[in-house]
């Protein structure tokens, strides 16, 4: 209710710049009051909350979303205390359903969200 009363303060234009700066941070409160999208893991007894994001995250990655996403949900499953390892083998666990070009993609962005800088390394002689 307070972000209703806020937008009709606003102009126009204000309110759809502010809708598309929430959307690009992926404001969770905003987007699950707005678009009725909850993006908290689902309330699943047979599942932990580790367990969801690292199936998030796969999700993420199998339906090419954009790389902002992909940290999001890397972040996300840290959170939830997934390893930085799970999170490489969730890649490599789904690569033969999804396909190769899939994980390829999302590779770096992963990377990223683990303080990982693959295209550095890339550059580097020698072994990784």
């Amino acid at each position: 209710m307070a972000i209703a009363a806020e937008w009709r303060g606003m102009s126009q234009t204000a309110r759809f710049q502010e809708t598309l700066r929430r959307l690009a941070l992926i404001d969770e409160a905003f987007v699950g009051d707005e678009a009725g999208l909850g993006l908290g893991p689902a309330g699943t007894p047979a599942l932990d909350a580790r367990t969801a994001s690292l199936l998030q995250l796969a999700v993420s990655v199998a339906t090419g979303s954009p790389g902002v996403c992909l940290e999001w949900a890397t972040a996300r499953a840290l959170a939830a205390g997934a390893t930085d390892d799970e999170i490489a083998d969730v890649l490599l666990a789904i690569a033969p359903v999804v396909g190769l070009g899939r994980v390829v993609c999302a590779a770096p962005d992963v990377a990223t969200a683990l303080g990982y800088d693959v295209a550095a390394a890339l550059e580097e002689p020698g072994d990784p």
